[in-house]
This record gives C-alpha cells, structure tokens and sequence, in this order.
C-alpha cells in the first residue's frame, strides 16, 4: 500500500464526488473514471490510515454501466466526474450518495424518505453559462484537473447550450474571465475577476458590441423572468418546469397562505407559487435580484408579493421581532447553507411547512438535523438532476412542524 504499488481490484460502488470505491488488505481504494463492476488495475497515489487514493491504469474488465465519454477532454478537464457512466447509472450513484451523506453527516438512521432522481431532459447541450480562463498566449479554455495554473484551449463544450468555439475569441482583457451566457435572447458575454467580481458592461457574442447592462430573459413554463446580465440563474433552464412544480407539490400552498421566501433571487419559485397564496414575502441579500424580482412580480402581474434586499438573517430576525406568521417557508441557501443565526429565526419563526432547496446535500444533512432536533420532521427528499455528467445536483425537502405532521 505505498506509493506507487499496483493494485488489481473489482469497483463495488461509486463515492460522492465521483471515484470509484473499491478495497485491498483492508484499505479503501479510491480510484476516479471507474464504474461499478469494473476490474481495474491501478497505481497508488497516496495513502491515509484507512484508504488510498490511486490513478486508474488499465480496466481488465469493464462493468455493465460504463459508457464511452461524450467529450475530448473528459479526463483532462475537472468539470465533470461521470462522463464515463451510462446516465441511468449517474442518476442512480448519486441517489445513493444523498443517502449515505445524511446518514453519515445528518446521523438519520430510520429509513429516509428519498425519492428517485427526476433526470434532466438534457444531458448535453443544457448549461446556459461557462466561464472561460485566459492563457497567457490570449488562448481561452477550462483548467486542467488538478492544476488550477495550467490551462487547456477549449474548442468546444458538449455540455454548454452554444457549440461555438470561443477559444480564440477577440475580446479579451489581461488576467480576466470570459462568461459566456445563453437566454432566451442573443448569447452575450462580459468579464469578471478572479474574486467573481463582474469588470465589464456585456457584450454580443456574434459582434462583440457592446451590450451595456442589458437583462436577460428566461422563460419557464409560461412565466417569464428577468435577472441582471451578470446575476444568478439556474443554469438548466430545461428542468425548470419540473423542478417548479417539484417545489409546488413540497410546499403545497394553501389560499390563505403567507410565503416566505428566504433566498429569492429573481422571485423564480415565489412568484410560480405566488397565485396559490396570500401573499409572498421575499427576501435576497444582492439588491440587483430584488430589482428584477420586482420587475418580474409587475410584468407577471403578481400584486401581491413584496421583495427586500437584506440578509437572510436581519430579515428573519425583523420577522421574528414584528411577530409575523409564516405559514409556509422556502429556503434556497447557497452551497454552504444556512447560518446558525439565520436556524434560529426560523426556530422562533417556526413556519408549519419549511421547503429546503439545496445544492450542497453535505450542508443539507448537517441543517436538516438541525431543523429535525428543533420541532421538525424531514417527510420527503425529491432530487434532481440540474448537472449531467457531474458530481452534483439539486434536492427539494419538505418538512412539516411536528404538531401539523401528518
């Protein structure tokens, strides 16, 4: 089991973030590009005390769900782990992986309410955004795996909606990102640092004229939704659809219903859910999301919905203070979930219907312990499939109060 040892062992399951997972002398073996029931020889990279890390070197014997990646620069790029997986297979790993994570990190031992994996309708072609890395010779192109320093010329993505080739294209600024985004208009692009910060106006991908601070128009179902040319989107708008009506059925929204809506970005499930209640209450920290979140409620003709550019946390905690009554609560925190400050609101807020939206389902487990050990019950997980032919995805969560569980 020391560096560089050869190992000859047989892939029984994949592991959260994409390795293959398989055991030697009683080491876990890690091995990336492997699909169960591969037989698989391998160099060892590294070792701990209880596993190993090791590069494939030759399959012996391929498993049944191995597949014959769809891009060139599979395993030279970092951006996706499951190339080398029949899709059904992807779907089917990473519904295990959400389970294993909650049970490991969220300590949930009873069986869990986990739905099947809802695929996306593409595979290929769904990204609507790409951020491309300048090299030094003013090629464009992705990092290579594992070396954040050294970049690859990208002629094309299959996972981005545009097959273009961007790698050579004229505008440029030194030491700049180029993004590159699609909507339901012309494609455009503009350039942000390496802190995400944006540095440009947008710009016509065809032309390179400039764009100014044009919107971008997104249509899903049939609403349609406005974000700010450099503002967050989903970046699969093909599963847009399912995964509103996913939310919808989680919350299931009541007449007399208030909404809130913690982490609302552009009002994309507010106002879906927004002529099934009362009235929406939503709150984003960025103040170019909550302009548009308005524009939307007007354009859709929502009046009943009102929007606030502050944190999580200082709004619940007015909510809290004000003594308001939330009747059904969405959160959809970033990769790194909620705050302790922003579980305490909710805690004393304690809304009886509480959907979590995450991206992060190691974030997930450790918040939905939380909410469990504070009055909760966690009824159902519906995942989805926003990201083919990588490690992550989407999870939609309902929890009800424990006095209004069914």
């Amino acid at each position: 089991m020391q560096k560089g040892a050869f190992l000859t062992i047989e892939i029984s399951d994949i592991a959260f973030g994409g390795a293959g997972v398989g055991r030697a002398d009683g080491f876990v073996v890690f091995v990336p590009y492997t699909a169960v029931g591969d037989r698989v020889r391998v160099r060892v990279r590294s070792r701990k005390r209880n596993f190993v890390t090791a590069e494939l070197v030759e399959i012996c014997a391929a498993g049944p769900a191995r597949a014959v990646p769809p891009c060139q620069y599979y395993q030279l790029c970092g951006g996706c782990q499951y190339q080398h997986l029949e899709y059904p297979e992807q779907l089917r790993a990473k519904t295990k992986q959400l389970q294993d994570i909650l049970t490991r990190l969220g300590g949930f031992t009873d069986a869990l309410p986990i739905r099947a994996m809802l695929p996306s309708p593409r595979t290929l072609r769904y990204r609507n955004r790409i951020d491309l890395h300048p090299r030094a010779d003013g090629v464009y192109g992705f990092c290579e795996r594992g070396k954040p320093a050294s970049i690859f010329a990208l002629h094309d993505c299959p996972l981005f909606e545009l097959a273009q080739d961007f790698s050579q294209y004229p505008l440029r600024r030194a030491d700049q990102l180029l993004v590159v985004r699609t909507h339901d208009g012309a494609p455009y692009c503009y350039f942000k640092n390496d802190h995400n910060d944006i540095t440009s106006e947008s710009f016509d991908c065809a032309s390179g004229a400039a764009r100014g601070a044009v919107c971008s128009d997104y249509t899903v179902g049939a609403q349609r939704f406005t974000a700010a040319y450099g503002g967050f989107f989903q970046v699969n708008r093909w599963i847009l659809p399912q995964f509103v009506e996913v939310v919808r059925a989680a919350a299931e929204p009541q007449p007399a219903d208030t909404l809130l809506d913690v982490y609302c970005g552009v009002g994309l499930f507010g106002l879906s859910l927004a002529p099934d209640v009362a009235r929406v209450i939503g709150v984003e920290q960025d103040a170019a999301c909550i302009d548009c979140a308005r524009d939307n409620a007007r354009a859709q003709g929502v009046t009943t919905a009102a929007f606030h550019a502050l944190t999580a946390e200082q709004h619940l905690a007015d909510l809290v203070a004000r003594g308001e009554r939330i009747d059904l609560c969405i959160v959809d925190p970033p990769r790194n979930g909620l705050t302790n400050k922003a579980v305490s609101a909710l805690k004393k807020l304690h809304p009886p219907r509480l959907v979590y939206i995450s991206c992060g389902p190691d974030t997930f487990a450790r918040d939905a312990r939380k909410l469990c050990d504070s009055g909760y019950a966690l009824q159902t997980i519906q995942p989805l499939d926003l990201f083919p032919h990588t490690k992550h995805f989407e999870l939609v969560a309902r929890f009800t109060a424990v006095a209004h569980a069914e």
